[in-house]
């Protein structure tokens, strides 16, 4: 089963979103509004937890820290609609190498790379 935590960069929407979808589902704006880049890794770490984020500082941060996995959405239209869209599809098309892979989507490409 997959679990997520959702960076605030990301938002509220997403978070309920992936929970209606039976997803255990985290948000870092309910749970650790404000706090550190690193602590959002750590409590992935801690619990297993898949990061989606939009920021790309989780990029290299993911190198250094080896996080369960992070999908990274850099899209020109960033709105709540699109970002569920671009993961959902992510899920759909690429749940098994999810954990341990470092996803960055855009509209029209997904990149994987192993962490």
């Amino acid at each position: 089963m997959l679990k997520f935590l959702v960076d605030e960069s990301t938002g509220l929407k997403v978070s309920e979103e992936l929970k209606q979808m039976g997803f255990d589902t985290v948000s870092v704006i309910e749970t650790m509004k404000g706090t550190e880049d690193i602590a959002v890794i750590q409590k992935a770490l801690e619990e297993n937890r898949i990061i989606i984020t939009n920021d790309k500082d989780f990029g290299w941060l993911a190198t250094l820290y080896k996080p369960p996995g992070i999908i990274l959405l850099r899209l020109k239209e960033d709105s709540a609609e699109n970002r569920i869209k671009i993961i959902r599809h992510i899920i759909e098309k690429h749940r098994d190498v999810i954990y341990g892979s470092i996803i960055i989507a855009t509209e029209t490409k997904i990149r994987i790379r192993r962490l």
